[in-house]
């Protein structure tokens, strides 16, 4: 490996010494055109294996930390500039990077990679992106501002208040449990879901997130994620209020299996809306589900009462439906249930899911979604 990454420098360095014209050494880090910052003159400096082979062309030690340096480990600009004072970070433009606001605001992140600017940008490129993560402070708030929403008024057949499985008419289909969180760590969540085979999903419960979106970071909500569809920008965040921890609260999702109008309530009142027509296709199933943020969250996530309707019922206080299974996809979480067992029939439920994330190293369960949970699921279409 290092007798190919030798001759990779040297044939690079042949080339632009053809091509390029050397430039002076710059004397302070400069943005480069694929936005990464850069200190030629620190890196001659402190690398001067590739200043014996490289000189002192901006260019030429660039292109060696693009190709070489980056995965040796090598950094892009002094260790005094990687870190910069949060005060001074970029809040002019959404779009834009911030580092000293990227290390702040993610110290998960920073504890594992350090400061350096150009491993948080790339974090963030390769990670952080999908992972709902901001750039910059300017994001942050912008989301923040956008991701309350309420009830559209004259937007439901369903009534607002006082509402029960028993109250909904045949054309609904719902699931509600009487949940009750509690965790310690940075993140843990309990929720409800409906879902088909398709890879469509709404869910809704409470959640508490350190690193949520201002202002509810370090707070207690009740969020809905309404997933169309596994694609980039398919899954969409919304928050319905402030929510309490150690408090039993009934929650509950209501699907218009005519108008794909997703109904939340809160204790029998209606606290938001979203619309996923795609829940009208494929066999609908529902779920509960405990799950925590980073490895050493901890999440108690107690579901009592849990009820079902299937479309085409009315005026009972429960359907039947089959208690398909129980499911840990991590470690450290455990699934206990009380009356019905899986595998059989049931009316209504009793889960918890306790237990301490391990095992996700430098993820979370926005980028290792699939390993942070222990659930009970339930088939409403037998």
């Amino acid at each position: 490996m290092k007798i190919i990454r030798n001759l990779v420098i040297a044939m690079a360095s042949a080339l632009f010494a053809i091509f390029v014209s050397a430039f002076e050494v710059q004397a302070a880090p400069v943005k480069m055109a694929d936005g990464t910052m850069f200190d030629a003159e620190y890196y001659a400096a402190a690398y001067p294996d590739v200043a014996a082979v490289f000189g002192t062309s901006a260019d030429l030690l660039y292109m060696h930390y693009q190709l070489c340096g980056k995965a040796e480990g090598r950094l892009a600009v002094a260790p005094s500039s990687a870190a910069p004072s949060l005060a001074t970070g970029n809040t002019a433009a959404t779009g834009d990077f911030d580092a000293a606001y990227y290390a702040t605001r993610y110290p998960d992140v920073a504890g594992i990679l350090g400061n350096d600017p150009t491993v948080l940008k790339m974090h963030y490129d390769l990670y952080g992106k999908a992972e709902g993560r901001f750039p910059n402070a300017a994001a942050e708030n912008a989301a923040g501002a956008a991701a309350v929403t309420a009830p559209v008024a004259g937007n439901t057949a369903t009534p607002t208040t006082g509402v029960t499985i028993s109250s909904l008419g045949s054309r609904y289909a719902a699931v509600s449990a009487d949940m009750m969180l509690n965790g310690s760590g940075t993140g843990y969540h309990a929720k409800i879901s409906l879902m088909n085979g398709i890879g469509s999903a709404v869910s809704f419960g409470i959640q508490y997130d350190l690193f949520g979106a201002k202002p509810y970071n370090g707070k207690t909500v009740y969020l809905c994620e309404n997933v169309v569809n596994n694609l980039p920008g398919g899954q969409v965040y919304t928050r319905h209020g402030f929510a309490e921890l150690g408090v039993p609260t009934n929650i509950m999702i209501v699907l218009d299996t005519q108008t794909g109008m997703v109904d939340l309530y809160v204790n029998g009142t209606l606290v938001g809306q979203v619309a996923n027509t795609n829940l009208l296709q494929g066999q609908l199933s529902a779920c509960v589900e405990g799950a925590a943020r980073i490895d050493g969250d901890t999440v108690i996530a107690n579901f009592s009462n849990v009820r079902f309707k299937k479309a085409g019922t009315s005026g009972t206080s429960g359907d039947r439906v089959f208690f398909w299974q129980t499911q840990n996809t991590n470690a450290g979480i455990a699934t206990s249930y009380s009356g019905a067992a899986p595998g059989g029939y049931c009316t209504s439920s009793n889960i918890t899911v306790q237990g301490t994330i391990v095992g996700l190293g430098i993820f979370d369960w926005d980028s290792a979604y699939a390993n942070v949970s222990g659930m009970g699921i339930y088939a409403l279409w037998l």
